[in-house]
C-alpha cells in the first residue's frame, strides 16, 4: 500500500469561535482519529521532511502544513481540541505504487504516469512510470484497484515500456469479481510497447475488467492481449467485460508473427471500435475447455489489417468442446501477405451459431473456411482473393464435417487473370446441407468454378458477366429444388425437353427438315453442349449438311455445332459441342436440328400427337415443331427465321438436353 498526503490545501485550515464569528487558530495542535467519536488516534504520522510525528501544529495563519497520514489511509478524523471532530480527505500519495509523486488521488481513479508525460500530469499521478519496466508501477496500480474491490487505472499520455505483461486476474466468484477498467487518453495518445516476443495483457480466472482508449504495439511473436483459464470446475477466462477503442498494431513487420488478441476461453463480454493493423494475425478465440463452453460475445466496429504469410484475420477454434455464438457485426478485413484467411471456423467440437453480419473481407486467398462447424451465418458485403497470387483462390469452404452453415455475399469481385473456386462443399451430412444463396458475382475476365455435393443447396446466385462462370452455378431467380423429382441438373444437366426416362417412341427424321424442341432455362448461365439420343444411326449422311444449334425466342440462332455426319453414323448418345459457349438468360430457346442423308437419323422422343405436346401454344411459342415456311430444304440451320413459321400439324417431340 502507500501513504497518502494531507493538508495544505485550500480548505485545509483550523478556525475557532470569535467574538460571535470564526477566527484562525493560529498554532493550534490537531491530533488524527479513525472515529468521529473515542477510537483510536493515528499516530504514524510523517512531515514534510518524512520525520515521524504523532500531531500536527497549524502555523501563524491557522494553516496545516502538507504531511503523510498512515500507510493505506485516504481519510481520517481531524480533532482541534474542540467538542466535534472533522472529517479530512487525503489529496495524494506520498510514496504511491512505487512511483512516488503527489495529488490527485481518490478511491476511484489510480492515475499512473508515463515516463514521456507533462510535468503537471507526472505531478498529479499517483504512480510514476521512468519508461523502463512501466508495468511495475501500472501492476501496482491494479494490484491496489483490486485490493479494495475494485476502481480505475487512468494511464496518461505517452508511451510505456513493458518487459512482461500486465495481469489482470478475477476470483471465480461472479459476487466478487475485483472488477478494474484501465483507460488510456486516446488510441495515439497512450502507447502500451511490450518488448520483443512479449504479450501486453494477460487475462485470467474468471476475471472481469474493461479496457479502453488506448493503442498496443506488438513485436516478434507477442501478442495484444492473451486470455487463459486457469481453474479446473470453471474454466472461463472472463466475463462481463468490455473492449473499446482500442488499437493494437504490429508495425506492418512481416516477420511478426503475434495475434492481435489471443482469447481463450471468453464470455459474455463485448468488443467495440477496434482496429488491429500491421499484425501477422487479427483475433482468435479458442475453446480448449474440457469442462464447458465459451463465446457469446459481440464484436462491432472491427477493422483488422494483416502482413506476412499465412495469416488469419478472425479464428474460431474448438479443440474442446464448443466456442460458440459470437456475434460479428460490420467488421472489416484486409491481408498483405500471401496465403491469407480472412474467417477461420475449425477443431474437432467445432465451432457453432457464429453470426457475421456487414462484413468486408479483400486480399485473401481463403475468404471463409469452415474446416468443422455447424450453423454459422456469414452474411458479407464486399469480398475478393488475393490480386497478386491469382491461383488458387478459393471463396467459401466447407469441410467434411461443416454442415448447416449460410454463405451469402453482395459483391464476389473476380479480377481479370483470376481463378477463384467460388464454392468447395465437402459436407457429408446430407440430411444437413450447406446453403450458398444471395451471392452476387462480378466477374471482370476471372475463372469461375465450384464443387459441391448432392445436398448442396444454391440458390439466388446470379453474375455480371458469365463467360468463365462454371455452368451450373448460376441460380436465377430460386433453383427449383424438385423434391421427389429428378432434375437435369441430377444428371449432370442445365435443362432438358422432359424426363428420359419418359421416352416412349422414336422417330425418322425427314432430309432438310428443321425440328425444334423448346428448353427452359432457369438462371443465367453458360451452355456449352446439345445432347439427343439416336435410336438408329443415318446412313450416307451428306458432308456439312448435318447440324444441331440453338435458338432465342425472336428466332435469332444463339450457336451451332460441327457438322455432325460423322457422329451421327452411330447410335446411342450424342453430346454435341457448340462451336462457341453461348452465355443466356432465364428463359425458353430452343434445339434444333438438321439431317441430310439417305437414310435420316431416328431419334427417342415422347408423345406423337401435336395437339397434345403444343395444348394452349401457337406456332410462335409451341414446344415441338417440324419444318414451316423457311425452315425446310436446308443445307444447314439458318442464322434466323420467323418461329411463327414453324409448322405443328405433324410433330417429332424429340428428346434433347443442354449442358
Amino acid at each position: 500500500m502507500a501513504r497518502s498526503t494531507f493538508g495544505a490545501g485550500v480548505a485545509d485550515f483550523v478556525v475557532k469561535p470569535s467574538d460571535g464569528l470564526w477566527a484562525v487558530a493560529a498554532g493550534a495542535t490537531i491530533t488524527f482519529w479513525d472515529s468521529a467519536d473515542a477510537g483510536t488516534q493515528y499516530t504514524d504520522l510523517l512531515d514534510a521532511s518524512s520525520t515521524p510525528i504523532t500531531s500536527v501544529t497549524a502555523d501563524e495563519f491557522g494553516a496545516l502544513p502538507r504531511f503523510s497520514g498512515p500507510d493505506g489511509v485516504t481519510g481520517m478524523w481531524a480533532d482541534g481540541g474542540g467538542t466535534s471532530r472533522a472529517w479530512m480527505d487525503a489529496h495524494g500519495g506520498a510514496t504511491g505504487g512505487g512511483g512516488g509523486g503527489g495529488a490527485v488521488f481518490t478511491k476511484l481513479i489510480r492515475v499512473v504516469a508515463s515516463a514521456t508525460a507533462p510535468a503537471d500530469v507526472r505531478a498529479a499521478a499517483t504512480y510514476l512510470c521512468d519508461g523502463t519496466a512501466d508495468q511495475v508501477q501500472i501492476q501496482q496500480a491494479i494490484d491496489d484497484a483490486q485490493s479494495e474491490g475494485g476502481g480505475v487505472v487512468q494511464l496518461s499520455v505517452g508511451r510505456f515500456n513493458l518487459t512482461a505483461p500486465l495481469q489482470i486476474n478475477g476470483t471465480a466468484n461472479e459476487d466478487n469479481p475485483l472488477s478494474v477498467t484501465i483507460q488510456g487518453m486516446g488510441e495515439w495518445a497512450t502507447i502500451l510497447k511490450p518488448s520483443t516476443n512479449v504479450n501486453a495483457i494477460a487475462i485470467s480466472n474468471w476475471a472481469q475488467c474493461h479496457l479502453e482508449r488506448f493503442g498496443i504495439e506488438i513485436f516478434g511473436s507477442g501478442n495484444g492481449i492473451v486470455s487463459t483459464a486457469v481453474t479446473t470446475t470453471d474454466t472461463r477466462s472472463f466475463w462481463d467485460s468490455s473492449f473499446r477503442n482500442l488499437r493494437i498494431n504490429g508495425s506492418y513487420t512481416s516477420t511478426n508473427t503475434g495475434w492481435g488478441m489471443d482469447l481463450s476461453m471468453p464470455f459474455r463480454s463485448v468488443f467495440e471500435n477496434i482496429e488491429v493493423e500491421g499484425t501477422r494475425n487479427g483475433i482468435r478465440l479458442l475453446n480448449d475447455s474440457t469442462v464447458q463452453n465459451a463465446g457469446d460475445c459481440t464484436f462491432t466496429r472491427m477493422f483488422i489489417e494483416l502482413v506476412g504469410d499465412g495469416g488469419t484475420a478472425i479464428h474460431v477454434s474448438s479443440p474442446s468442446n464448443n466456442m460458440n455464438q459470437n456475434n460479428f457485426d460490420m467488421v472489416e478485413a484486409g491481408a498483405n501477405g500471401p496465403n491469407c484467411t480472412g474467417i477461420l471456423i475449425d477443431g474437432a467440437s467445432g465451432g457453432a451459431s457464429q453470426r457475421f453480419w456487414g462484413t468486408n473481407l479483400e486480399q485473401f486467398k481463403t475468404l471463409v473456411n469452415v474446416a468443422n462447424g455447424e450453423s454459422n451465418v456469414f452474411d458479407l458485403n464486399y469480398v475478393t482473393c488475393d490480386d497478386d497470387n491469382v491461383t488458387g483462390n478459393k471463396a467459401f469452404i466447407c469441410g467434411s464435417n461443416a454442415y448447416g452453415n449460410t454463405f451469402s455475399s453482395k459483391w464476389v469481385n473476380v479480377p481479370s487473370g483470376q481463378t477463384m473456386t467460388i464454392i468447395e462443399d465437402n459436407n457429408n451430412t446430407a440430411n444437413v446441407p450447406n446453403v450458398f444463396e444471395r451471392i452476387r458475382i462480378e466477374n471482370n475476365g476471372g475463372t469461375v468454378n465450384y464443387t459441391k455435393q448432392n445436398s448442396t443447396v444454391l440458390r439466388e446466385i446470379t453474375a455480371f458477366n458469365v463467360t468463365g462462370v462454371q455452368a451450373g452455378l448460376l441460380r436465377y431467380p430460386v433453383a427449383d429444388p424438385g423434391v421427389g423429382i429428378m432434375q437435369p441438373s441430377d444428371h449432370g444437366l442445365i435443362s432438358w425437353t422432359f424426363d428420359p426416362a419418359n421416352t416412349i417412341d422414336v422417330s425418322t427424321l425427314t432430309s432438310g427438315t428443321v425440328y425444334m424442341a423448346a428448353v427452359r432455362v432457369r438462371e443465367r448461365t453458360t451452355l456449352s453442349n446439345i445432347s439427343i439420343y439416336l435410336s438408329s444411326a443415318g446412313a450416307t449422311l451428306t458432308a456439312g449438311q448435318n447440324f444441331a444449334g440453338i435458338y432465342n425466342s425472336s428466332g435469332t440462332r444463339l450457336a451451332v455445332t460441327a457438322d455432325q455426319a460423322s457422329a451421327w453414323a452411330s447410335s446411342g448418345v450424342k453430346t454435341m459441342a457448340l462451336a462457341a459457349p453461348v452465355a443466356v438468360y432465364p428463359g425458353t430457346y430452343y434445339i434444333a436440328l438438321v439431317c441430310n442423308a439417305t437414310t435420316p437419323i431416328v431419334v427417342s422422343r415422347g408423345s406423337g400427337n401435336a395437339g397434345q405436346v403444343n395444348i394452349g401454344l401457337t406456332a410462335g411459342t409451341a414446344r415441338y415443331t417440324s419444318g414451316g415456311t423457311g425452315w425446310v430444304t436446308q443445307t444447314s440451320l439458318p442464322s434466323s427465321g420467323t418461329l411463327a413459321n414453324r409448322g405443328i400439324a405433324s410433330i417429332i417431340s424429340f428428346w434433347a438436353a443442354v449442358s
